[in-house]
Parts: structure tokens; sequence; C-alpha cells
């Protein structure tokens, strides 16, 4: 598979615009067999492990694109008439978290996508990316990524 974005490239750094919502991400080549596709955002350099920023679950291998903020800030939520879940992110919300300022240098962030050969993921309710990482282990057929660099005020 591959991800790319229309918002930023890879290893580049994600524009400032984009606050507050999710960049357009498109992917090609998910493979045959895939029952699912789970997407993650998390931030790369944390010190004591990952900070998810994001993670939706139970997209259709079908579905090709999601358009800049085509997602709301909700657990669940319909996109072109799928039903999608969003879970919570470690900011405590549920949906996409931008990059936070902080503290001097850069921050990577990493896009993950994940073909399936489930369709539907076994997740507790208020699900974050610990639980999704969780429930794709022995899943997972095929992934791509695409990092994203954040300056840091």
């Amino acid at each position: 598979m591959k991800l790319a974005s229309d918002s930023f490239r890879n290893r580049a750094a994600m524009p400032a615009a984009l606050a507050g919502r999710h960049p357009q991400l498109r992917w090609t080549d998910v493979p045959a067999g895939a029952a699912s596709l789970v997407m993650l955002c998390l931030q790369g350099d944390v010190p004591d492990g990952d900070c998810f920023h994001w993670s939706v679950v139970d997209m259709p291998p079908s579905l090709m694109a999601l358009a800049a903020g085509a997602l709301p800030a909700e657990a669940d939520t319909v996109l072109h008439g799928v039903p999608l879940r969003q879970g919570l992110n470690d900011f405590g919300a549920y949906g996409y978290h931008a990059p936070v300022p902080a503290q001097g240098g850069l921050r990577h962030y990493i896009f993950r996508i994940y073909a399936l050969d489930v369709a539907r993921l076994e997740l507790p309710a208020g699900f974050g990316g610990a639980d999704v990482l969780n429930a794709i282990y022995g899943h997972i057929i095929d992934e791509a990524q695409l990092i994203g660099a954040g300056a840091i005020e």
C-alpha cells in the first residue's frame, strides 16, 4: 500500500492552515482480501511512548481517501453513507487532535494505514489508539505510513 497527502509531502512540514482538522489523505494499492482499513496518527518523538492523535477504524477497503477535515470529532460518524468509528485521542476527545505547540524543537506525526483481514474490530466503548494496536495484532495484511513534521514554538 501507499499513503500520500495533498496537504503535505512525506517528511515535510504540515501547514498551519490544518490546525484543528485532519489533513487530506489518500491511499492506493489496497491488497485483495482486505476486509477493512484502520488509520492512526501518532506523535513519534514522545519520550515515554506513543502519543495518539487519531484513530479511525472499520473503514471499507473501497474508501480510497479522506478529504481534509471530512470527519467530525465524534465517536460514531458517517462518511459517504459508510459508518465509521473514531477513538479517543490521548488528549481525551474523539477524533483528530492537531499537533500541539510545545517548547523547542520539531515533532513528527506519523499517519499509518493498515489493511486488515477483519471487517470490524472488537473494541471497547471509548477505545483509544493503544486499544486499536492491540486489536489489529494478527490481522494486518499490509500497511503504509506518511510522516509530517511540525515546528514547535
